[in-house]
This record gives C-alpha cells, sequence and structure tokens, in this order.
C-alpha cells in the first residue's frame, strides 16, 4: 500500500514539474523578450507614434516563445536522462527559443522602425549587422530562458516552487494586461499618419488577448494547489523527475 502511494506522489510530482516547467517558461519569456522590446523602444527614440509598441509586442511574443522553450526543455527533461542531461536541457531549450528569430534573421533584413526609412540592403544586413542583431535580440533572451529551466529542472520537485511559479505566471499575466494602460500613459502623444497612428491600439489588444488566458491559467493553478494543499495538509519528499522509485 504504501509503495502504491509512493508512485501515485511520483506519477503526481512529475505532473507539477511540467506545469512548473512551462509557467515558468512563460513568465521568464514576458519578462526577457519584453525587455528587448523595451531596449528597442529606447533606442529607437524618433517615432512618437509608436514608441512604445516594441515593449509590448516583445511582451507577447514572449509567451509564445518562452513555452517553446519550456516545451523543448521537457523533451529531454522528462526522460530524467542523468548523463550530461542538464546541458540537452539548455541547449534544446535555446533551440526553441531562438529557432524562429534564427529563421527570420536569415530571410532578410527586418521591416525599418521608422516608416520613411529604406530597408537595409542585403549587403548592410548578411555580416556584422545580422550578426549583432541576433545576438542581442534572438539569442540573448533565449539564453535567459533557457538558463532559468536548466536550473529549475536541476532542483529536486518541492511543492512549494509550484505556489511560485504558479504565482509568477499570474504576474506575467497581470503584466502584460496593465501593459498597455501604464505604456499609453507613459508614451508622449500620438503623432504620424496612416497606420502607424492606430498601431498603439493593436498592440494594446495583442497584450490583452494573449494576457487574458496567461492570468486566467496562473490563478487557476494556483487555486488548484492551493486546495490540494489544504486537504493533505502533508509535505513531499523532493524528487528528481524521472528518478527511480526506492525499493
Amino acid at each position: 500500500m504504501r509503495r502504491k502511494d509512493l508512485s501515485k506522489d511520483t506519477v503526481r510530482d512529475q505532473d507539477e514539474r511540467i506545469w512548473d516547467v512551462l509557467c515558468v517558461g512563460i513568465a521568464v519569456g514576458v519578462v526577457a523578450w519584453g525587455a528587448i522590446g523595451a531596449w528597442t523602444a529606447i533606442a529607437v527614440g524618433n517615432y512618437p507614434w509608436n514608441k512604445w509598441i516594441p515593449f509590448a509586442n516583445g511582451a507577447s511574443k514572449g509567451v509564445v516563445l518562452g513555452l517553446l522553450v519550456a516545451t523543448a526543455s521537457l523533451i529531454v527533461s522528462a526522460k530524467g536522462l542523468r548523463t550530461g542531461w542538464r546541458w540537452s536541457v539548455f541547449i534544446l531549450a535555446l533551440v526553441g527559443g531562438s529557432l524562429l528569430g534564427t529563421v527570420q534573421d536569415l530571410r532578410g533584413a527586418p521591416a525599418p522602425a521608422l516608416y520613411f526609412a529604406e530597408p537595409l540592403s542585403d549587403e548592410r544586413w548578411y555580416g556584422t549587422t545580422m550578426l549583432l542583431h541576433w545576438s542581442g535580440k534572438v539569442a540573448l533572451p533565449a539564453v535567459v530562458c533557457a538558463v532559468a529551466l536548466t536550473l529549475l529542472a536541476a532542483r529536486p520537485y518541492r511543492p512549494r516552487q509550484s505556489i511560485a511559479s504558479s504565482a509568477a505566471l499570474v504576474f506575467a499575466g497581470v503584466t502584460l494586461l496593465l501593459l498597455p494602460v501604464i505604456a499609453s500613459d507613459l508614451a508622449p502623444e500620438i503623432r504620424g499618419n496612416g497606420q502607424h497612428a492606430n498601431e498603439g491600439v493593436w498592440a494594446g489588444t495583442r497584450c490583452w488577448f494573449v494576457g487574458i488566458p496567461v492570468l486566467m491559467a496562473g490563478l487557476v493553478r494556483f487555486a488548484v494547489l492551493q486546495a490540494r494543499r489544504w486537504k493533505s495538509g502533508g509535505a513531499h519528499q523532493p524528487r528528481y523527475v524521472g528518478e527511480p522509485e526506492s525499493s
């Protein structure tokens, strides 16, 4: 009977670890790619009609890319590999977070931030310019996500980390919902013409569209964990995912 209960606890811990990785991947993705977007918004300062838009776009994109990083890391960590598995988690998570951006960079220069600027030619883009763009805006946030998830996967499971990861997901959802409101108050008065005057509306809508399910998922999981904790009142022993049961 005791062995059966231990088996159930192990399965449940593995399920919670998967959710922890997904929650942390999304939360760190929002912070990492949101920071890159904020950096872009600050660096390009002469288009006041959409100055805050890169920040919002980066944060909302971080949800998707953070989820890809988490999924890639779970492919390795769920198997519980013991020999060099941490490097496998890191490398696969890094590939998952940087693959889309790498493909986009290889296809050509991104659209200019200024609507009146000429796009970069292939001669100017391919080389140092592309390398700097890739390392700063593609690889750097992917590395941050990969490191965070590798450290999480290397820790034995504890119930408190599920509470913390759920709280991080709730915080990410609240940030996405409040970002358009805060940014619109801090951004300069909208100026420009044509579609550029409406880009802020679409960026805010995108943040809310992504932020609402993120917030709801975090709240639901947090409530489920608290209810389970109050019902059981027991503590779990820390275990690694994939660790065999003791006989």
